[in-house]
């Protein structure tokens, strides 16, 4: 559910869980409220519904049911106001339902979309033809999710279990607004500005005028208004509103017209559909807030930003729990689909996510802090080799894990950007070249495809130099629709570019990059910097193969190409320097100009490839993976890295997991069939209660 610029890919579960009856708790508040005289049919009609689920329906011989007159009686309303109800509702949504997450074998729930994982939303809005839905007005296109009837709407809802521990809402009294992460659209890491919405739940409902102008009922006197209105609400009655009456959540989240209804669906199940009194759903909200106001979360906690972190999402677990025990849905239940180790890894990465996004504070002290930035950029050129540092770092462990342990060639470093390609990932195709031949695997160079790369095409989306800062690396996948099949059936087009000596008129019609390594690629390709490998237009690297003069097993060939653009962005002004330097996410292994040894280096990491990975199937998977590991390590002799006993064993082994997920996802395309574990090396598993 909800957005993001990624492509979605979704699961279908095996063994749905089922509910043969429903399970619902009702319950009296001991402690009365005041009613409400603006009571809508709607709601006294969900409180009926309530009291049918506890009480099954009435018989005619109920003389307590019906009037002298035989007539129904009108509803109470200030006992409706007092009825507290929790029971499922499935597949039934509407404003103010509670959406609960259930976790499925879909691998996106650890690897692109963490924040769904034991996720509590509430619905805010409701198309009134969920069919076709309703067109975004508002959401940049960049932030909408791919898939079918992009840009439509049928359902709008707020998280309500992602909160943080800062208050910025541009307000003058900024710490005392309570913050949460209301979704991924327009959320507070947007570059086109935050939506904010403030739940409130006052007892006299909606019968202030000045609270009814601007305020939009959910459930009960459960509420929503805009900060701007809840503010100009404080400052105008400070004696009667206070910032701390309302919760305040940046972002929201919704799914196109079909969507939801496929995620509640016998199939997959991925929600749980809660009906809930107003009253129980402030009440989570401020137990939630409560809990995570304890001195330990405060900005002065000295023992660390992880252990902030920590409590904040153990505070956000506990409401997802509670919302299952007002069903009498046990966790053992909502979670018996996955395996242990697999549930263990979607609960380890929403730990790294909330790291990530939970402390914001401690987040923005870090940012702001000096850090001297090494200069290596006369290191950078073509045919330097980086590799990915080892435990990743927070933004490649959550949004670009391709780069897990990966070994990445520079092909060319302008003022423009710098373009490479990952070495280590066979993709789940092939090129026949030579007859009587094994064809040559195709292998994931990157998001960017060639020949936009070549021509120039992929600044085209947006403006040269501009862009989010926090993109340094690009994130997505080239869909490759073409599994094994022959060389002769691909299509090629478009033209290549100068960069390495062509003509306008010399064309490369491939899609496809081909890298040899070794001397006799000299007569017909082109030396990438000072190392032993070549690139080779793709022609003659054909005629190379088939007149012997290059072996199979020294040509690679790639599909796609990753490009860090320059710019006024970072603090090295974007390119690869801004990863190796300031982000310090990867690392040189060889120098552009580097003329010692170190091809050994080159040559260790091309024998492992070549001859220990095949295309990628279900069966390859292990040795595609271990193999890109150990050339990986490969690597460890040329550069200074941390000893052994100082590198965290259980986040590298959470960040293997988190490849193989990746790879489950984008190059096998099976994230339902792909197993992902992590093992129980701590003994820990996600707090709460």
């Amino acid at each position: 559910g909800g957005g993001g610029s990624k492509a979605q890919a979704h699961a279908f579960a095996p063994t749905p869980l089922h509910h043969n009856k429903r399970r619902e708790k009702y319950w009296q508040d001991r402690s009365p409220l005041s009613s409400s005289t603006n009571d809508s049919d709607e709601e006294e009609w969900r409180t009926f519904r309530a009291r049918l689920i506890q009480n099954g329906l009435p018989s005619l011989e109920n003389a307590n049911y019906l009037n002298d007159d035989n007539t129904t009686p009108k509803a109470d309303t200030k006992k409706n106001n007092n009825l507290r109800y929790a029971h499922e509702c499935t597949p039934l949504v509407e404003v103010g339902s509670v959406l609960l997450s259930i976790p499925t074998t879909d691998l996106c729930q650890g690897v692109e979309q963490q924040y769904w994982h034991r996720a509590v939303v509430l619905i805010t809005k409701v198309s009134e033809n969920v069919v076709n839905g309703e067109m975004e007005t508002d959401v940049p296109e960049e932030q909408l999710a791919r898939g079918l009837k992009r840009g439509r709407w049928s359902y709008r809802g707020l998280l309500l279990n992602r909160c943080t521990n800062s208050g910025d809402c541009d307000d003058d009294e900024r710490s005392s607004w309570r913050l949460q992460r209301g979704g991924d659209l327009l959320g507070l890491d947007s570059s086109d500005g935050t939506e904010f919405v403030c739940l409130h739940n006052f007892d006299d409902g909606l019968d202030d005028e000045d609270v009814r102008q601007g305020s939009n009922r959910l459930v009960g006197n459960l509420s929503h208004m805009a900060l701007a209105d809840a503010q100009n609400l404080c400052k105008g009655h400070p004696d009667k509103y206070q910032p701390t009456d309302f919760m305040t959540l940046g972002g929201f989240c919704s799914w196109r017209p079909g969507q939801l209804e496929r995620e509640m669906g016998d199939e997959r199940h991925e929600w749980v559909v809660l009906s809930v009194d107003g009253q129980s759903i402030w009440d989570e909200l401020q137990m939630q807030w409560q809990k995570i106001q304890s001195p330990l979360i405060s900005s002065e906690d000295k023992r660390g930003g992880d252990d902030v972190a920590s409590r904040l999402l153990a505070a956000s677990t506990d409401m997802w729990r509670n919302f299952l025990d007002k069903i009498d849905l046990p966790e053992s239940k909502a979670t018996e689909r996955l395996p242990a180790g697999q549930l263990r890894f979607y609960d380890r990465m929403l730990e790294v996510w909330a790291e990530d996004n939970s402390n914001i504070k401690d987040k923005d002290i870090q940012r702001q802090k000096p850090v001297d930035i090494y200069d290596s950029s006369h290191q950078i050129g073509p045919g330097t080799i980086v590799r990915a540092k080892s435990p990743p770092t927070n933004d490649m462990l959550l949004y670009d894990a391709e780069f897990i342990r990966s070994i990445i060639l520079v092909l060319e470093d302008t003022s423009r950007a710098t373009v490479g390609i990952i070495l280590n990932h066979p993709m789940s195709a092939a090129i026949e070249v030579k007859d009587g031949e094994d064809p040559i695997p195709i292998r994931y160079g990157g998001p960017i495809d060639v020949p936009s790369w070549r021509d120039g095409s992929y600044r085209e989306e947006g403006d040269e130099g501009e862009g989010d800062a926090h993109e340094e690396v690009y994130e997505g996948f080239l869909d490759y629709q073409n599994n094994g099949g022959a060389f002769e059936d691909m299509a090629f087009d478009d033209t290549i570019g100068e960069a390495f000596g062509y003509k306008e008129d010399d064309s490369d019609d491939s899609s496809f990059v081909w890298i040899s390594r070794g001397s006799n690629g000299r007569s017909a390709g082109t030396q990438l910097g000072t190392s032993d490998l070549w690139l080779h237009k793709e022609d003659d690297a054909i005629d190379c193969i088939q007149s012997g003069s290059l072996k199979l097993q020294d040509v690679m060939t790639f599909s796609g190409v990753c490009i860090w653009e320059k710019g006024e962005v970072g603090r090295c002004n974007g390119g690869l320097r801004e990863q190796v330097d300031a982000l310090q996410s990867l690392e040189v292994v060889r120098a552009c100009n580097d003329r010692s040894s170190r091809d050994f280096m080159t040559h260790d990491i091309w024998r492992i490839l070549a001859t220990r990975q095949d295309v990628s199937t279900e069966d390859s998977l292990d040795g595609n993976i271990n193999a890109a590991i150990d050339a990986w390590e490969a690597c460890s002799d040329v550069v200074v890295s941390l000893p052994s006993e100082d590198i965290d064993a259980s986040r590298a082994s959470l960040s293997d997991a988190a490849l193989r997920a990746w790879i489950g996802i984008n190059i096998l395309e099976d994230p339902l069939g792909t197993l992902v574990e992590v093992k129980d090396d701590s003994g820990r598993e996600l707090s709460g209660h």
